[in-house]
């Protein structure tokens, strides 16, 4: 093996201030899990590669070097097999931060909303991000490299106001290998021709739904929008089986007499249409619910098999603000869907993957939920969802005067109660997988922006070094995701004070390694939905190996 062959370890370095310099890289799905990792530093491109790890690092894939001199540096990670990482640069004598990436936007873009998706756009393993911003009078897709270079950028010629909140909902987008040729694609709607109007109200007659390569922005396919309604939701999946090309699916419309349709990801041309009178959700799901090799489509309470047929109906409820197929029961064969549901039968439903419901308690209105691992010792996920007021089935009138038992609860998979969010907790918390525990941690999303720990007693406790930048957005759709540095997650989002595009990652050493989420499978769909309509966010597997 050459000994100057270059491997990508997605190698991060962030000065800390007082000379201090934080490493972090990825231990690669084909490393073994106790491969030796050394860490070589050298002041510039003459100079020769110094080693500076006084052994080799065997339990972890973070250092912190104690620099010489306030100047930039320049470090490697060497691997087992004669290899070398990738080269970063690193100004040891700079203020201390958390920004992996810190990218210029065009200061007249107005906020994208948490606009963003990811996906392989260079088709090279490395996560690039696709932005959703208003420009002028239309909506922009701009696609950016891993390093934060513009890759591309399309006026899609829509109207800057839709969906069913005035938001740029009703321009859906997403990432993905849609027609099977190894290279990534990017989908979004789009006009021909601008209509001049602030508000989007219905399909006009030159809307299409257009696939562009992710790196070169190129059309590879274009048809008519198959949507009319400006509530709309759009996502990807293998519903022909994982070796065929992936489907799209649009779903048009949320609250009643919703059409969806699936497009063949080849061709762009449509596979099937059904129309559907029982309530949708915010949200359009699709997943492999028996473990067959063909995932599903979970549009409110039905479930569709890949060819549009239905397999099964959930008992009668209305439409879910949450819904999420997961696997919350490891118990259980397949995966399980949470619903969360506003109307008609309000409450939390857990349904296993035949459509029969496990269990279900009853509330007045949903809010807002995930899907995660929250404590210890409990084997799966514990879903949460953020209610107002608990009543009996049949009992919604007299909701409006139980307005005071507010009621968040984190649930168990046997319907039990892990404990209960508070009001100001469920309205600022955001997950994310930030630190090396196997539990997820939240954000706090509004003033004074950190991170913190969710105690079995319902307290709080900061995380070490989790200040967020202050101008950031950490709304529900937040991307969270391991796309640069170790197994921990990264979160890629947007300061709209200072009109940048950010990658924060957690800069403290921590004593574990493990592989990335990333290389999962699931992990890699669920992160693709972000782009459409509200994203719920659910744990990733726990890959770490020396817990």
């Amino acid at each position: 093996m050459s000994s100057d062959r270059q491997q990508d370890r997605y190698l991060v370095g962030l000065p800390r201030g007082e000379r201090k310099v934080f490493l972090s890289w990825r231990l690669l799905a084909d490393d073994d899990p106790l491969a030796p990792f050394d860490v070589e530093r050298r002041v510039g491109e003459g100079d020769n590669w110094q080693r500076i790890t006084p052994q080799p690092i065997t339990d972890s894939t973070n250092f912190l070097d104690d620099a010489p001199q306030d100047r930039e540096y320049q470090y490697r990670i060497t691997v087992p097999d004669g290899g070398v990482s990738e080269v970063v640069k690193v100004d040891a004598g700079a203020e201390a931060t958390m920004l992996a990436l810190d990218i210029p936007l065009n200061p007249d873009d107005a906020p994208p909303q948490m606009g963003i998706a990811l996906g392989e756009l260079c088709n090279d393993g490395r996560i690039g991000y696709v932005l959703r911003v208003v420009r002028g009078k239309t909506i922009w897709m701009l696609a950016y490299r891993h390093d934060g270079k513009v890759l591309w950028e399309i006026d899609t010629k829509l109207s800057p106001a839709g969906g069913w909140d005035g938001s740029t909902l009703h321009v859906p987008f997403l990432c993905w290998d849609v027609n099977g040729d190894g290279r990534t694609e990017v989908l979004f709607r789009r006009d021909k021709t601008a209509s001049g109007s602030f508000e989007h109200e219905q399909t006009g007659p030159d809307e299409t739904m257009v696939a562009v390569d992710a790196e070169t922005g190129q059309v590879v396919w274009e048809r008519p929008w198959p949507g009319l309604k400006p509530r709309q939701m759009m996502t990807v999946g293998q519903l022909r089986g994982m070796d065929e090309p992936a489907s799209v699916v649009l779903l048009d419309e949320t609250y009643g007499d919703e059409v969806l349709t699936a497009v063949a990801g080849e061709s762009g041309e449509i596979s099937w249409q059904v129309k559907q009178a029982r309530p949708a959700g915010h949200n359009l799901d699709i997943g492999d619910i028996d473990g067959d090799g063909v995932q599903e489509v979970i549009c409110g309470g039905i479930c569709y098999n890949g060819d549009g047929t239905i397999r099964w109906e959930a008992e009668p409820f209305g439409h879910t603000d949450i819904s999420k197929p997961a696997k919350i029961d490891p118990s259980r064969d397949g995966l399980q869907i949470w619903y969360a549901v506003e109307r008609d039968n309000p409450g939390v439903y857990f349904v296993d993957n035949k459509g029969e419901t496990i269990f279900k308690e009853p509330y007045r209105h949903a809010h807002y939920g995930w899907v995660a691992r929250h404590t210890a010792g409990v084997p799966g996920l514990q879903p949460h969802t953020a209610e107002d007021a608990r009543f009996e089935f049949g009992q919604e009138e007299i909701a409006p005067k139980m307005r005071e038992m507010e009621h968040n609860p984190i649930f168990l998979p046997d319907g039990t109660h892990w404990l209960n969010l508070t009001d100001w907790q469920r309205k600022n918390f955001v997950p994310v997988h930030w630190d090396a525990g196997a539990e997820v941690v939240f954000i706090i999303r509004k003033k004074n922006k950190r991170i913190v720990r969710l105690l079995g007693d319902g307290e709080i406790e900061d995380l070490p070094e989790a200040k967020m930048p202050a101008g950031g957005q950490y709304g529900r759709n937040l991307c969270c995701a391991d796309v640069i540095g170790d197994f921990r997650e990264n979160i890629v989002t947007v300061d709209t004070e200072r009109k940048r595009l950010m990658v924060l990652v957690n800069p403290t050493v921590c004593g574990v390694r493990g592989y990335s989420p990333y290389d999962d499978f699931h992990y890699r769909h669920d992160r693709s939905q972000h782009g459409s309509g509200y994203y719920i966010y659910l744990s990733g597997p726990d890959t770490v190996v020396n817990r």
